[in-house]
């Protein structure tokens, strides 16, 4: 490797010791070839001196591997038969590919892009089995070859951190109009230590992060005059930007964090600059040359602002990462790590007034000085976060070999994958290739988990046990690897397998795993650094241990989440499987053993494996999944699921989706309860809670499975809120569809034209020749890959015989009618026969005329001409008609891009039909209806009534969502017709008959299912549950039956001092921990003195120091006043504290008594929703915040998508949504009374006091009544 000769300082050249701390990296083009410029920081540590120089790196070649089929010279051959300019060389060397060594190409290009230009041309070669290692990024790739770390030594590092002020007379500032009035600064110092043996480290050499001593240098930036000494005041808004890009140059800061950077500080500044006519992109000044300059880069699914040379953080997205809080504003996030307040409250709304006032008066001068500081403050406390969270993030960074600012963006499971493809490029195996899988298309799946029913009330010395890294510690001790299963060298063994359904799983007992052996580096080395905390007496030599073994916690515990992560290079679903297999077993033998010792097992629940629910993903599509598959595909043992949302009924009784935060599995051993009622079915644990209703009080209310009998009614919903996304005239390029297995056998060609095995001339030439060879061999100019870059517009196969298809299709009223009548009356077969493989797209009816629509819209969409044929059925002994087009892009199109299945009994709805305007849905079930459907007309019916049957439970499921989003008029009696009822044949189980009517129990958007039998189903083994953002429910999507959505061992042995309970649970500990394999271990977690819990997932424990745990109980919720959290915290203090539930009831008394005489301050009254998309986009606009959105800005105050909208309830208007004011338009003491005694303050208690026997009559003040038995 050639570097360019790094030039020190003179003045560093007398130290005997340098340290060169790596910043950042990135690659240019310089005279056609690829620079690697690597950022360097050089120390002199005993003398305090620092350098910024970059190395460049200007012999590192872009390379990918091809592996044969069978010889290696056929390949070669056949790639230098391409005449592919861009490959400098070819190189044979030997990699380890699933536990062999094999002969591979290492094939060299010029650029790092060519690699993505030719991959494909080389992996469809005859010779070549697949390709790999052709899509990692450059920089990447430099790093795993040369096992480059980043931020490794430099223990000072200086930190910018920086906020900016903006004018805002509408509330919301606007980039375009408003200035910016202000730019805070503060810095410090941030480090790390490889060297923990270093005796020279002191208490002052890391800072102390819980105050503000840590700020050596802070301005604030402004064009306003001030007297205070930390502000310097510029001429005009660009002096000011000037002086801000100015004091970073100078002060030549390592890192620059900033509070929500990437999306607003950052965008902000560059959009002042260009009206400013400052040279964009923003330049923060020279790194040995170098220009720092902004750039915008796309990361996952938002966009990350960058700086050459200099790390940009933006510790938002950390935020997210690491906590778990109703609002991340800056305070939340300082609170949450600190635990107390970061700045004083200023009131945002009023900043242009304090600007616009600040020389009328001397007050006015005091509020514009209360401002600048309040602006300072922001830094500051950002700066502070960062130097409390981001050694944690160095740590990572140093581990996984990315870059600082690349791996605070990225999730737990890429970092793994960059940690696993170091590992492998050192053990000279092939990295493996990331699964190509369409969003719509089947996926594997496994199962796994665990969970009791709790013990309702109150509960003393309860003990949780966990086991420490349950999953990692089962993949090391039973060796799960992809490359370990079923091995031939213990295919006999009868101590390492698992059996999981049908299938049996032995893992090798000889060869370690590749993942295994990672690990368990990994376990070993966070042992050792604990063990070495314990012993350690310098505080600051321990902070520094515990953070990095808190970087391989995370590691390690993000493993098995990364494994059943289908798009990970080290997939595998039957090692997920086994390992959640394991998980199960373990956990069921703590409980089994704990009962034989007396111990009291206190909590479980929910719905089977494969019952459907609806998902909608943030990009809108949505589609009916069971929901163990979406515990498969989402679950990540460190992060909740973001941008997944179910649908679920609403406060308001709207029937719309909600973000899933979790989905929950657990072990399961009980019986579960199959419950039919007319409008479908659940499948539910006993002890689940769904929801009925009571005709007492009229409302739902919630009933455990356990209790219900025939005739109670469960709710089944309708009307559920859809956001159109695809309208009429949406156009697919089947290309950025995912094909399935048929993508590798399709290209992309200039024309339509096939030709057959057969003599002929040739349309291009002109010569007699044997069309389909000559045509495939000499005239390639025709075809190319099957890639999105190309701009040919039809679709064939391999060879010249291959009908073709066009490539971009027009989703409107012809299509939607075809997919549906596909859905009734379609299918696809791909067979061989004598006469060769058959790939045939077929139809048939014994109406020609629907046959004659089907024919002139696939004849118009695909510019060619197919007859229709007509045979007799036999069977039937009717009459048959068939419209049949043979190509293999067809085939795949409607199975795989389309998503509607083949065979019967899979069929199922394309996922963008749901999303779809409303006349592509219904005349997608007209297509259906004209296939396979009954138009009846009853007596009672005004209109006629629809009834279907099918195989497919998938597209039962999907039809029945689609008709309960569309408006079919009223009956004889006129009432609406948008219930679907479900009938279940005992003779044929496996086909649903649905009927489209109206319901007798009929409530507006839900009715009365009413039960038509319970029966007990065998054991499932494991159940799943979801837990809902805001939402205590979610629907089952068979027959849209609403359910309650409710985790951790807890236990208690009461009648024992907290002494002896202790004893018998460390003896319990050693027991369980003897018969444990390898590294399994389980801990006791904790002991609490109290605890209440409520129902499922809700609880609350109170710890031995008087600190409170609460799960479930909303008291962080973000659509809860602060006065429901307050009371709610305060009622549990004085149950769990002080066993007092009397005070409990005279406090919540106390504070409904305030809130009638008005002394609740708005701050505590103000409510947090978030616009989770635009007004616009909301078709009723009657939720509460969406109305004080609109309210806002008829005002003239703006809110975007993504805003956090803070507002209250007021006395105005009737309905709620009349009441809703954001919180900046509303005054003192306007606030609805009843509100938020009956929303806020009792739903916060109820259900802690209903545990404790209490009604909401007695909270009320009433008092309790005498009750009869």
């Amino acid at each position: 490797m050639i570097l360019c000769n790094i030039k020190i300082k003179r003045n560093l050249n007398k130290h005997k010791f340098y340290m060169k701390t790596l910043l950042d990296i990135d690659y240019i083009i310089e005279n056609n070839a690829p620079v690697i410029r690597l950022f360097y920081k050089i120390t002199a540590p005993e003398k305090n001196e620092a350098d910024k120089k970059v190395a460049c790196v200007r012999n590192f070649t872009p390379y990918f591997y091809a592996v044969p089929k069978e010889d290696i010279e056929t390949l070669e051959y056949e790639i230098k038969q391409q005449n592919l300019a861009v490959i400098i060389r070819t190189e044979r060397v030997k990699k380890f590919y699933r536990n062999n060594e094999v002969a591979v190409l290492k094939i060299y290009t010029n650029l790092p892009y060519d690699i993505r230009e030719i991959r494909e041309v080389i992996r469809n070669l005859p010779a070549c089995k697949e390709t790999y290692e052709d899509n990692i990024p450059f920089t990447e790739r430099y790093t795993i070859d040369t096992g480059t770390t980043f931020i490794e030594s430099d223990k000072n590092l200086i930190t910018g951190a920086f906020d900016i002020e903006t004018y805002n007379p509408k509330i919301m500032s606007r980039p375009g109009i408003d200035p910016i009035l202000a730019i805070s600064y503060a810095e410090g110092r941030l480090g790390r230590s490889n060297d923990i043996n270093n005796n020279d480290i002191n208490n002052n050499d890391i800072n102390n992060n819980n105050n503000t001593n840590n700020t050596t240098y802070k301005k604030v930036f402004t064009w306003k005059k001030s007297a205070q000494d930390f502000v310097e005041t510029c001429e005009s808004e660009a002096d000011m930007l000037n002086k801000f890009l100015q004091t970073i140059s100078e002060r030549d800061i390592d890192i620059l964090v900033s509070y929500n950077g990437d999306n607003y500080d950052f965008k902000y500044l560059q959009e002042r600059a260009k009206i400013l006519k400052f040279k964009t992109p923003l330049n923060f000044g020279k790194f040995d040359g170098v220009e720092k300059k902004l750039k915008f880069e796309k990361s996952g699914i938002s966009v990350a602002a960058y700086i050459d040379g200099l790390p940009h953080i933006d510790l938002f997205p950390v935020a997210r990462q690491l906590f778990s809080l109703p609002k991340y504003d800056l305070n939340n996030v300082y609170y949450e790590i600190f635990g107390k307040k970061g700045k004083e409250d200023l009131d945002k709304s009023k900043i242009y007034e304090i600007w616009d006032d600040a020389e009328k008066s001397e007050m006015c001068e005091q509020n514009l000085n209360k401002f600048f500081k309040y602006s300072l403050k922001d830094s500051e406390i950002t700066l502070e976060i960062a130097l409390s969270l981001l050694p944690l993030y160095i740590e990572l960074s140093h581990i996984t070999g990315m870059p600082l600012q690349k791996t605070t963006r990225m999730g737990s499971g890429m970092r793994v994958e960059h940690l696993l493809m170091s590992k492998s490029y050192k053990k000279n195996l092939l990295i493996p290739n990331k699964r190509s899988i369409s969003h719509n298309g089947e996926e594997e799946s496994y199962a796994g988990g665990f969970v009791l029913e709790p013990e309702k009330g109150l509960h003393d010395n309860i003990i949780v046990f966990d086991f420490r890294s349950l999953y990692p510690s089962i993949i090391i001790s039973h060796n799960i690897d992809p490359l370990t299963i079923n091995c031939e060298c213990c295919k006999n063994d009868e101590d390492n397998k698992i059996s999981i359904n049908n299938s049996t799983f032995r893992f090798c007992k000889k060869n370690t795993g590749f993942i295994p052996e990672v690990l368990k580096s990994l376990v070993e080395r966070r042992i050792e650094l604990k063990n070495l905390m314990k012993t350690e007496g310098n505080s600051e030599k321990r902070k520094i241990l515990d953070v990095q073994q808190q970087a391989l916690k995370i590691l390690v515990n993000s493993a098995y989440g990364y494994m059943g992560f289908a798009r990970a290079r080290w997939y595998s679903k039957e090692c997920a499987e086994s390992v959640t297999a394991y998980g199960r077993k373990y956990i069921q033998q703590v409980m089994d053993e704990a009962r034989k010792v007396n111990f009291n097992v206190i909590y479980g629940d929910s719905l089977p494996y494969d019952r459907y629910i609806f998902i909608k993903f943030n990009n809108g599509d949505i589609m009916p999944v069971k929901i163990g598959e979406l515990y498969d595909k989402y679950k990540d043992t460190d992060t909740n699921i973001n941008g997944i949302f179910t649908l679920a009924m609403d406060k308001n009784k709207k029937i719309t989706f909600k973000p899933i935060i979790r989905v929950i599995r657990h072990n399961y051993n009980g019986k579960l309860l199959k419950i039919i009622t007319k409008y479908g079915s659940t499948i539910v644990t006993p002890q689940h809670a769904v929801y009925s209703f009571n005709h007492k009080t009229n409302k739902i209310c919630l009933v455990d499975a356990k209790e219900l009998k025939k005739g109670d009614p469960l709710i089944s919903l309708t009307n559920p809120e859809i956001t159109a996304k695809y309208m009429g005239e949406y156009i697919f390029d089947v290309v950025e569809m995912d094909m399935g297995e048929y993508s590798k056998e399709l290209s992309l060609y200039s024309d339509n034209l096939s030709f057959p095995s057969k003599h002929g001339e040739c349309p291009y030439c002109k010569q007699n020749v044997h069309l389909s060879s000559h045509v495939y061999l000499k005239h390639p100019e025709r075809r190319q890959a099957y890639k999105k870059e190309s701009s040919f517009a039809w679709v064939g196969g391999k060879n010249a015989k291959t009908r073709k298809i066009p490539r971009y299709w027009t989703l409107d009223k012809d299509l939607a009618w075809l997919l549906g009548f596909y859905c009734a009356e379609g299918s696809v077969s791909d067979v061989l026969t004598k006469s060769g493989r058959k790939c045939i797209l077929s139809f048939g009816s014994q109406n020609k005329e629907i046959l004659k629509k089907v024919k002139s819209i696939l004849d118009t969409k695909t510019g060619t001409f197919t007859k229709i044929i007509e045979d007799y059925d036999k069977g039937l002994n009717k009459k048959m008609f068939y419209y049949r087009i043979s190509s293999v892009p067809i085939v795949a199109l409607f199975q795989y891009g389309f998503g509607v299945g083949k065979g019967s009994e899979f069929k199922k709805i394309p996922w963008f039909i749901f999303a779809a305007e409303e006349p592509l849905r219904k005349v997608f079930t007209e297509g259906y209806l004209d296939g396979d459907g009954n138009f009846k007309k009853g007596e009672r019916y005004v209109t006629h009534f629809i009834e279907f049957s099918t195989k497919s439970k998938d597209l039962a499921i999907g039809l029945g969502f689609l008709f309960k989003t569309l408006k079919y008029g009223k009956n004889y009696f006129g009432k609406e017709i948008k219930h679907v009822a479900w009938h279940y044949r005992k003779d044929k189980p496996k086909i649903q008959k649905l009927r489209l009517q109206s319901a007798k129990g009929s409530k507006g958007d839900f009715c009365l299912a009413e039960i038509t039998s319970i029966e007990e189903m065998p054991n499932e083994k494991y159940v799943y549950d979801l837990e809902v953002s805001n939402i205590h429910n979610f629907v089952d999507a068979e027959g849209m039956i609403l359910v309650h959505n409710t985790d951790s061992i807890f236990m208690t042995k009461p009648g024992e001092s907290r002494d002896e309970i202790l004893s018998d649970a460390n003896k319990f500990l050693k027991h369980i921990n003897e018969s444990l394999p390898g590294m399994m271990e389980l801990d006791l977690q904790g002991f609490y003195q109290t605890g209440i819990f409520i129902t499922k997932k809700r609880y609350a424990l109170m710890e031995e120091d008087g600190r409170l745990i609460v799960k479930g109980l909303e008291t962080k919720r973000r659509d809860w006043a602060n006065i429901a959290k307050e009371t709610q915290k305060e009622v549990l203090m004085l149950i769990l504290k002080e066993k007092n539930v009397r005070k409990a009831v005279d406090l919540v008394r106390k504070k409904i008594n305030e809130i009638k005489e008005g002394k609740v301050r708005k701050e505590d009254l103000a409510i947090n929703t978030k616009l989770t998309r635009s007004v616009d986009s909301y078709i009723q606009k009657k939720e509460p915040h969406v109305a004080a959105v609109k309210r806002a800005m008829n005002k003239g105050i703006n809110f975007e998508e993504g805003d956090i909208i803070t507002y209250i309830v007021t006395k105005n208007g009737r309905e709620i949504n009349e009441k809703t004011m954001v919180v900046e338009l509303v005054e003192e003491g306007n606030y609805d009374v009843n509100y938020y005694i009956d929303n806020q303050i009792l739903p916060a208690v109820m259900r802690i006091m209903e545990a404790m026997n209490y009604s909401k009559d007695e909270l009320k003040g009433m008092e309790k009544q005498m009750k009869l038995f």
